[in-house]
C-alpha cells in the first residue's frame, strides 16, 4: 500500500514538473518576444501595399518637377529678381505611407505618427538672372513645415523668338533633388517648352509642356512596415525610374510694372493630381 502511494506521488509530481518547465519556457519565449511586440505595435505601421507605394512614387515626382513660374520671354542682361511663394501638393490617400517615409533624418518616429498628412504645402524661395544671348538661370529653395525636407532646384532657359506685344518661345531645363528624409532620396532632371503672351505689358499668359524623368529610392525604416516592389514582394530597398509628362499654364500680373509682380500657376505632372504654385517677386 505505502509502494502504490510513493509511486503515485511521484507520477503527479514528475507531471508537475514538467508542466512548471514547460510554462517556464514559454514565458522565457514571450518575455524574449516582448520588445519585439511593443516596437512594432509602437510604430503603428502596416505594410504598405503597391498601390499606396505607385502613389507616394508620384507625390515624389509631382512635388520635384519645379517650376520658376515664368514665361517666355528673356529677362535681358541687366534683369534680376527674387521671390517667395508656395507650393501645394494634394498628399497619397494612405496616411501610413506618408507618416513613414515623409520624414526627417532627425524626425523622433512619435511626431510622424501624429502629423496630419493630407497636404502638402512648402513655401519657396526663388530667384533669377538674365544672361547674354537670350539666356535665363535660376533656382528655387523650398523646405517642408512638417518633415524639415529641402527641395532644391535649378534651371536654365533660352527663349527662341520674342518680339514686343508678340508671343514668346523658349525651352528651359532643370534639375531637382528633394533631401532631408530618412527613407527617401529624390532627384529629376526635366525639359519643357514655354509659350507665352502678353497683353499691355500687364498681363502675361504662359504655358508649358515638357518631359521628366525622376530617379527615387525608398528604404524602410526600422520598426516600420515595408514598401512593395514592382515584382510584387515586399523589398527594403524599392528604386525605380518614372519619365512623366507634364503641362502647366500661368499668369504673371504686374503690379508695379518693372518692380514687382505676381504669378500663378496650375501644373499637372503624369496622370496625378495637379499641383498649384504661387508667387510674388521683385526685380525685373
Amino acid at each position: 500500500m505505502i509502494c502504490r502511494l510513493w509511486s503515485s506521488y511521484k507520477l503527479k509530481s514528475g507531471t508537475l514538473n514538467t508542466y512548471l518547465t514547460q510554462l517556464t519556457n514559454l514565458t522565457g519565449v514571450a518575455l524574449m518576444a516582448l520588445p519585439l511586440i511593443l516596437s512594432n505595435a509602437g510604430s503603428g505601421f502596416a505594410s504598405i501595399d503597391a498601390a499606396a507605394t505607385d502613389e507616394y512614387f508620384e507625390f515624389l515626382a509631382r512635388a520635384n518637377d519645379y517650376s520658376p513660374l515664368e514665361h517666355g520671354g528673356s529677362h535681358g542682361t541687366i534683369g534680376f529678381g527674387v521671390g517667395v511663394g508656395l507650393a501645394g501638393y494634394s498628399a497619397p490617400t494612405n496616411s501610413d505611407v506618408m507618416r513613414e517615409h515623409w520624414r526627417g533624418a532627425n524626425q523622433p518616429v512619435s511626431q510622424s505618427q501624429t502629423a496630419p498628412l493630407t497636404q502638402v504645402v512648402i513655401p519657396r524661395f526663388q530667384i533669377h538672372k538674365g544672361l547674354p544671348g537670350s539666356i535665363d538661370v535660376g533656382g528655387g529653395f523650398g523646405k517642408d513645415a512638417f518633415s524639415k525636407a529641402t527641395l532644391a532646384s535649378g534651371y536654365m532657359q533660352w527663349t527662341i523668338y520674342e518680339g514686343f506685344a508678340m508671343p514668346a518661345f523658349a525651352v528651359r531645363g532643370g534639375y531637382n533633388r528633394v533631401l532631408g528624409l530618412a527613407t527617401t532620396d529624390a532627384s529629376s532632371v526635366t525639359m519643357e517648352g514655354v509659350a507665352s503672351y502678353g497683353f499691355l505689358r500687364i498681363l502675361t499668359l504662359y504655358g508649358t509642356m515638357g518631359a521628366g524623368r525622376h530617379q527615387i529610392e525608398v528604404r524602410s525604416g526600422a520598426g516600420f512596415g515595408s514598401v512593395m516592389s514592382l515584382n510584387g514582394e515586399y523589398e527594403d530597398t524599392v528604386s525605380r525610374v518614372l519619365f512623366r509628362k507634364s503641362r502647366s499654364v500661368g499668369l504673371k500680373v504686374q503690379i508695379i510694372p518693372a518692380l514687382c509682380d505676381v504669378s500663378i500657376e496650375s501644373k499637372r505632372t503624369g496622370d496625378a493630381q495637379g499641383s498649384y504654385l504661387a508667387k510674388i517677386s521683385v526685380g525685373m
